[in-house]
């Protein structure tokens, strides 16, 4: 199989006027939000776009070639030195165990190399799945982000009929798959708060990239009411990412009005908007009890667990700065790094760092953190590249890069489809920029 940048050539396998590969990375990227709904339960949650991403495998396969936009992997080399060097670090440790290695008082999934190998994998698709999305992208930009809308309006729509049901104590209607869907208690009645995801973190974190898209759209009611939607899964870090998502998009497009009077308006718009929603959640005391108790609370149980999941992934990473102690192996050796043994007993499948930054350090050392900020620096550089039409898509990767502190791993699918949008959009722009520049030459 050859490997090519195919800027514009379509593939032979088509239904239709759109090439069979195109429609699958469509509804690929609509049915990111359906992590837990509409999943086989077997050892793990077999999601819908990850049998799509095999098919598209199939067909690059089958064409002979995998196709992808040229630039793209100028952007995802870190990555691809990322996964080689979690590879080896994973059979080293496997290889030759940590002294800090303790795998008793938990129920592992698949033991220390399964863990790791599962992880491997997850991993590997991600990255096919950034390859696939940003040719997409690169393609039609505007396609891929109404696709992503109508899924992630879907999922919204779903989160608060869950909501609804839940709170007025009618029969949730659960699609597929979902067992057991984060709950959480308000106003003394359980709710659910994790749309079609299993936990509301994700979903918040998903709606945060939805806003971004939708407003890249200049779809302005869609980006208020998936940004308004995600008070519904309770997340206090997502929303203060959305909050600096708002904060940071008026400051780019005020930044760049040379008008004084539009930059006057632009920190009107800001400041009435932040005092009309804090005034809704004073209100209705949802920012004290979701937003401010979490953040002030007393309870040991809640701060200080967080603060003793961080402390050992960062003991774990500066005992061994280079390498770490290896891809999906904080949990066997938490117990050695942790603060207090109060809290791992509760935790029946181990325990998780619960920060991206903390996940990578204490698991692939200072290399494999410094290639993963690198590559989404590149990112980064791609959205800025855009000036103020990709302002929404710049707002976006800041919430995500705040809200990364607090969520559990870097290999979430819709993260990679969100970085493969952005890139794709900008990949297409340089193209078309040098054919404008190209004639004048």
């Amino acid at each position: 199989m050859s490997v090519r940048a195919l800027p514009v050539s379509p593939p032979a396998t088509r239904v239709g006027s759109i090439p069979v590969r195109r429609w699958a990375a469509l509804v690929v990227t609509a049915a990111l939000p359906f992590t837990y709904a509409l999943t086989l339960q077997i050892a793990f949650p077999l999601k819908l776009y990850e049998l799509l991403l095999v098919l598209l495998g199939l067909i690059a396969v089958f064409d002979g070639r995998l196709r992808f936009a040229p630039g793209t992997f100028t952007v995802l080399k870190p990555m691809l030195w990322l996964w080689p060097w979690a590879a080896v670090g994973l059979a080293y440790r496997i290889m030759v165990p940590l002294g800090s290695f303790n795998g008793a008082g938990f129920t592992p999934r698949f033991g220390p190399a399964g863990d790791g190998i599962t992880k491997l994998l997850y991993f590997a698709m991600a990255l096919y799945a950034f390859v696939v999305l940003t040719l997409t992208a690169y393609e039609d930009s505007r396609r891929v982000a109404r696709w992503w809308i109508a899924g992630a309006v879907l999922a919204a729509a779903y989160g608060w009929v869950l909501l609804g049901t839940s709170a007025l104590g009618l029969p949730a209607p659960l699609l597929p798959g979902m067992d057991s869907p984060q709950m959480i208690t308000v106003a003394g009645r359980e709710v659910y708060r994790a749309g079609p995801f299993k936990e509301g973190n994700f979903f918040g974190m998903y709606l945060l990239c939805s806003t971004a898209v939708a407003m890249w759209l200049r779809w302005r009611w869609v980006a208020l009411a998936l940004s308004a939607s995600v008070l519904i899964t309770f997340s206090t870090a997502n929303v203060i990412a959305m909050a600096l998502f708002w904060t940071v998009l008026v400051l780019i497009r005020a930044g760049a009005d040379r008008d004084p009077r539009g930059r006057v308006l632009a920190f009107v718009f800001l400041m009435g908007g932040a005092v009309f929603v804090l005034a809704v959640l004073l209100a209705t005391g949802y920012l004290q009890q979701f937003v401010l108790d979490k953040i002030t609370t007393d309870e040991l149980g809640s701060k200080f667990d967080r603060i003793d999941l961080t402390a050992a992934g960062l003991r774990m990473a500066f005992e061994h700065p280079i390498m770490g102690v290896g891809l999906s192996q904080y949990t066997y050796h938490y117990r050695t790094y942790q603060l207090t043994n109060v809290f791992a007993q509760f935790r029946e499948n181990g325990s998780i760092p619960g920060n991206v930054y903390v996940e990578l350090a204490s698991e692939l050392g200072a290399v494999g953190l410094a290639l993963a900020l690198t590559f989404g620096r590149r990112v980064w550089r791609r959205a800025a590249s855009g000036g103020t039409q990709t302002a929404a898509l710049r707002a976006g990767l800041a919430g995500i890069a705040l809200a990364m502190a607090t969520f559990p791993s870097f290999t979430v699918l819709f993260l990679w489809g969100f970085a493969a949008l952005v890139t794709g959009d900008a990949l297409r722009r340089d193209v078309d920029a040098t054919a404008r520049v190209a004639p004048a030459a």
